[in-house]
Order: C-alpha cells, then structure tokens, then sequence
C-alpha cells in the first residue's frame, strides 16, 4: 500500500482521466472484457493498487485493501471531530437506546437493525429535504469542476444505495429459522460481513459529501458517530463474520 492518501489518490485520478461517475455500480465485474474500463474510477484505483503491490513485490492484492483505507482515513477524520467538539466516541448509547438492545439466541442486539432502519429514515429525509441543495451544488460543478462533480454525484448514489441496506442485512442476519444450524451460522455472518462493509461505504460516502457541503458539518458528524457505534456494536454481535469469505466474492 502507498503511502499516498486514498483521497488524494482520487483527486489526483480525477484530475488526470475522464471518469463516468457510477459506471462500477451496473458492471458485471469482468473488466477483461470490458470497453469502458478507462471510464472507471473503481477500475483506475484497482490498477493502482496492483501497481503498488508489484513495487512492493507482492504477488497479489487485497480486494479490500481500498475500502479498508479509505475507511481509516474517514475514521481518522472522525476523531478529530469528535476531540474539537468534545464527543466521546466511546460513550454509552442513551436510555432509549438501550432498550433496542434485546438480545437474541445468537447474541446478537436489535441495536444495529433498529439503529439502520432510523439511520435510513433519515437519509431520506435529509436527501429530501436537501434535493435542492444538492443538485445546485451538481449543477456548479458542472459548470467548474466536473471532476468534483463525478466524486460529489458517485457519493451520493453511493447513500441512495445503501439507504436500507444494512438494516435490512442485519435483520436477516438476526433472525431466527437457522439460528443453531451451519447453514444458520453461515447465512448470519455472510449477511453481518456485507452489512458492515455498507456501513463502512456509507461513511466514506458521507465524508465525500461533506466535502462539497461544509454548512452541514454538524448533523454529518452526528450521523458519522451514529454509524461508527452502529459498526462498533455489529463487530462485537457477530465477531465471526468478517472472517467469513463470501462465495466468489472474498475467493
């Protein structure tokens, strides 16, 4: 891995290609065929990292490699809002909150499938309540800077994609018809692993908008500690699943 930031990486990618924003989100993966690949940020990214690997002498990369760094980067950053504010990102959930926590015969809490579900309310709300902001803010870009514009548009469709999602993965994996079967076990994992990997997504997502919507910083801080405590309480209910390799997925 270089040492170069994930974000600068973006933005100095960014500034040198002509990208399609979201072109990664319909694909079906199989860039060797592909005729666009040049148009894709996920694709352009991939090739950096292989590149770095080959200087560094590996023989293969991490497919997660570049989620997992951008999400320290947003977590570093989530600190230092937390410490100018003086939030404690350790502290314990409010009363109300703690009485979501209703634990289940695989030890895991409601906590994270209800916090999810109110977390996307929100979004909606929010993207709602915002629409006009937002496309104001495409539309500037579009005029000055169309390579913001592709990272501020992808970041959105990013929230809009995992609106739900993860509520509705980690309800799937707190349920109850395989609970004490291998089959049960697996299931919950597969469905905790890819609920947390939104969550992680959703953050890094945010802090791209936050970026180009600086006059929001507080309740996008606020939402960014829900999320981490969200992501924190789902690792400790399901300490298995990012272990868990998802059929040709993690191969």
């Amino acid at each position: 891995m270089s040492d170069e930031k994930i974000f600068d990486r973006l933005d100095r990618l960014m500034n040198e290609r002509d990208f399609v924003s979201g072109i990664h989100n319909y694909c079906d993966r199989w860039c060797e065929r592909c005729l666009f690949t040049s148009k894709c940020m996920v694709y352009a990214m991939e090739e950096e990292e292989q590149r770095e690997a080959e200087r560094a002498g590996k023989t293969e990369t991490d497919p997660f490699a570049y989620v997992h760094q951008v999400f320290q980067e947003v977590s570093e950053k989530l600190r230092q809002w937390a410490d100018e504010q003086g939030i404690d990102l350790n502290a314990e959930p409010d009363e109300d909150v703690k009485i979501a926590e209703v634990k289940r015969k695989s030890g895991a809490s409601d906590f994270v499938s209800i916090e999810s579900e109110a977390y996307g309310k929100w979004l909606m709300n929010w993207l709602k309540v915002n629409h006009t902001e937002t496309e104001t803010i495409k539309k500037e870009l579009g005029n000055t800077d169309t390579h913001a514009l592709a990272a501020f548009t992808d970041a959105l469709e990013v929230l809009g994609w995992y609106m739900f999602f993860p509520a509705a993965k980690f309800r799937r994996a707190s349920s109850d018809p395989y609970e004490d079967s291998d089959t049960g076990h697996a299931d919950r994992n597969g469905s905790a692993k890819v609920a947390i990997i939104a969550v992680e997504r959703t953050m890094a997502a945010l802090a791209v908008v936050l970026r180009y919507m600086p006059s929001h910083e507080d309740e996008m801080l606020d939402v960014l500690i829900r999320l981490d405590r969200i992501r924190k309480q789902a690792l400790l209910d399901y300490p298995e699943a990012m272990a868990f390799k998802r059929p040709g997925l993690d191969d």
